[in-house]
């Protein structure tokens, strides 16, 4: 007897033309959230609910189970955002990071990228590892590490880190302990979203200048759950 999962919610994205949508309406959002792209159109993102409580929700990007249009859009915005800080090379925190990390270094002009991994292989060293938390995987830390045959790609370069989204700032703050462990000189950190404002917090305890070094072509406050749907907190946006 197959199973039977009817809550299974989907990712399934739709991308709407700026020309059959000026503005977004006002709240409640029950099922998707539309974001606005840089070409002006628009992507609708599903709520994810979020423990303990569940009664607040992000809009959620999953970016190796959304569609390739947006893949494409996202990656190529995030490429220009970048471009001025002229990057010699792309790091990819696993796994979700990493889709993106190699299309914007395709549209760098790069020959590759620098994929961090959350498998640790034979070769690999504990010094060249740290442990991460994040908004969806909160309970269980991972080990991120680094192929210490890749070092050669970080020795004297200007390193660009991309992820798909930033949120509770749990990832990227590992990710960037791991850079500076390493020497790495990370000139900016991209993400396709910025979620709420905790990230900004969670990077400025450890150093001040980390938040600056975050864009992202997207940005989403907190959701709350309210009579019919979600409704924007918008005092959690990010600046």
């Amino acid at each position: 007897m197959p199973l039977n999962f009817p809550d299974r919610g989907s990712y399934r994205d739709r991308i709407v033309p700026a020309a059959d949508l000026a503005e977004i309406g006002p709240p409640p959002y029950r099922d998707v959230y539309p974001v606005k792209l840089p070409d002006g159109d628009w992507a609708e993102l599903p709520f994810l609910a979020l423990p303990p409580d569940f009664n607040t929700a992000i809009a959620y990007l999953c970016i190796t189970e959304n569609s390739f249009e947006l893949e494409d859009r996202l990656s190529s915005a995030i490429a220009e955002q970048v471009r001025d800080l002229a990057p010699d090379v792309v790091v990819g925190m696993p796994t979700l990071g990493m889709v993106l990390a190699a299309s914007v270094a395709k549209k760098l002009g790069h020959a590759h990228y620098v994929p961090l991994s959350y498998s640790r292989k034979f070769w690999f060293e504990d010094d060249l590892s740290i442990p991460v938390i994040s908004i969806t995987s909160p309970l269980k830390p991972k080990t991120v590490f680094i192929d210490p045959r890749l070092l050669e790609r970080l020795e004297d370069k200007r390193v660009l880190l991309v992820e798909d989204v930033i949120s509770t700032g749990g990832t990227v703050s590992a990710e960037l302990e791991l850079m500076k462990r390493i020497g790495a000189n990370v000139v900016g950190v991209a993400t396709a979203i910025k979620e709420t404002r905790v990230w900004q917090t969670t990077l400025g305890a450890i150093d001040p200048a980390w938040p600056g070094l975050v864009r992202a072509p997207l940005s989403c406050p907190l959701f709350r759950k309210g009579d019919g749907g979600w409704y924007p907190d918008w005092s959690t946006l990010p600046d």
